[in-house]
């Protein structure tokens, strides 16, 4: 980029912790290689977050107030994370949309903006950046496959005319893929969708439309024909500049802030005991029969496991189970680094919602997956996970639906194939080759670094000829 002062990026991301951390390692990969200077825009009580995450950066923060008094909306809430019910979910994206006066008046303040990414949620940012005479790049927060499948099968309509859920469909442009209903989520399982998901979805998908591109937190060589497509047939341009947890991965281990955890998770490596991860981001509900089904099939496994539980669900574990399972088993009630525990030796899989940041971070780690989809984009990712990559298994619903109660026997089988069967091995080894392919994309002169300067130049040449 010469001797030109550097390009210098707005950052938005929406109000979660989910959709928030993969920007601030974006943020990370940015300023180590002096691509550009970064400031970000969130609410108060988001702000503190951001500024820790980003302490050891020159990145600025600037806040804006969170509208009060907004109907349906408990006050004091400024994240999805903290919403009391995900029912809320639609109202708080809403309330975003209040924000866009000071969000615009903060923007033309700041010293000359280069391009924004902001959040796929905040599809009025559209707008805002048309009126500002600045580029709109898109952070989804989702891999290409999830993102192409979800695009083709809104618009060709494959799974119409279907006698079940369960009915498998091919995916126009890709023969070898075979998707039922049940590995998509509202509004995309339903040929025919309305309501007010689906208006927030084709407003968002409208909006995206158009910006000028998507940053997509993926490499390319692990989703290379999904993102093919998406470039050709759907766009705006996708570029793949992840997977940026990786900006982590460059640094020294950390290690855990729970001495105990660490020495829990060291003595296991030095017996060479695998450890199973359980986690399920901080979205999804989780029963309390289902919660208790986990607990029972861990327990009849054998396996030692590390399973973090969220407040709310950590005392539905059912009475005397965490006696019961011993220096096997550990419970974790409050928040843990995930990666730290994902790059730690001794484990050796990971039971997981398929987030897409947890996807991204287990591929990273080399840990093998079993599938356990829950909202979202989630049962697309399970299925790339499984069936495409071939870094995981799944588990299944007892009664074979999207959302049934999966026994504690179907935890059992598969936590032991995973960790200890012919199925499990196979997938450990794919998932090794993938953290490898990942860190060489990542590294100078690979795919996804070459790509993220390639776009910083690219899009911060469309703002000074437009």
């Amino acid at each position: 980029m010469g001797s030109s002062p550097l390009p210098h990026i707005a950052i938005f991301p929406f109000l979660s912790k989910g959709h928030t951390i993969p920007l601030v390692h974006l943020a990370h990969l940015i300023r180590r290689r002096c691509l550009a200077t970064l400031t970000f825009l969130t609410t108060p009580l988001n702000a503190p977050f951001l500024r820790s995450s980003l302490s050891d950066t020159d990145a600025d923060v600037v806040e804006l107030p969170f509208p009060g008094g907004v109907p349906g909306l408990p006050d004091g809430i400024e994240s999805t994370d903290a919403l009391p019910s995900i029912d809320l979910f639609l109202p708080f994206v809403a309330a975003t949309k209040l924000l866009r006066p000071q969000f615009e008046h903060a923007v033309a303040g700041l010293p000359a903006v280069s391009f924004l990414i902001s959040d796929g949620f905040y599809g009025w940012t559209t707008e805002s950046a048309a009126d500002l005479g600045l580029p709109r790049m898109v952070f989804y927060g989702m891999g290409s496959f999830a993102m192409t499948v979800s695009a083709t099968v809104a618009r060709e309509k494959p799974h119409a005319g279907l006698v079940s859920d369960d009915q498998p469909f091919p995916v126009p442009g890709f023969p070898q893929l075979q998707l039922t209903r049940n590995d998509m989520n509202p509004p995309f399982d339903d040929p025919n969708p309305s309501g007010p998901l689906h208006e927030f979805v084709t407003e968002q998908s409208i909006a995206a439309a158009n910006s000028h591109g998507v940053v997509a937190n993926t490499f390319y060589e692990l989703e290379a024909a999904y993102t093919d497509r998406w470039n050709l047939h759907i766009g705006p341009r996708a570029w793949c500049v992840g997977p940026v947890c990786s900006a982590r991965l460059q640094e020294p281990e950390r290690g855990l802030s729970d001495s105990k955890l660490t020495h829990w998770l060291d003595a296991r490596s030095a017996t060479d005991r695998p450890v199973l991860y359980v986690a399920f981001g901080s979205q999804a509900d989780v029963s309390a029969a289902q919660l208790n089904e986990i607990a029972v099939g861990l327990e009849n496994s054998g396996a030692d496991f590390l399973w973090v539980v969220r407040r709310e669900g950590a005392y539905q574990l059912g009475e005397g189970f965490e006696e019961r399972v011993g220096d096997r088993g550990v419970v974790v009630r409050e928040w843990v680094d995930q990666l730290e525990i994902l790059r730690h030796g001794s484990v050796r899989g990971f039971v997981s919602h398929c987030g897409w940041n947890s996807v991204t971070e287990s591929v990273c780690a080399g840990v093998p997956m079993l599938a356990w989809p829950m909202i979202a984009e989630q049962h697309l990712n399970a299925k790339f996970v499984v069936d495409v990559a071939g870094i995981g298994l799944r588990v299944r619903a007892g009664d074979g639906t999207k959302y049934g109660l999966v026994r504690r026997e179907e935890v059992e089988e598969k936590v032991k194939e995973l960790l200890f069967g012919e199925k499990g091995r196979m997938a450990a080894e794919k998932v090794k080759e993938l953290a490898l392919a990942s860190h060489k994309a990542m590294a100078d002169g690979g795919s996804s670094a070459s790509a993220l300067e390639q776009m910083i130049d690219e899009v911060s040449g469309a703002r000074k000829t437009d």
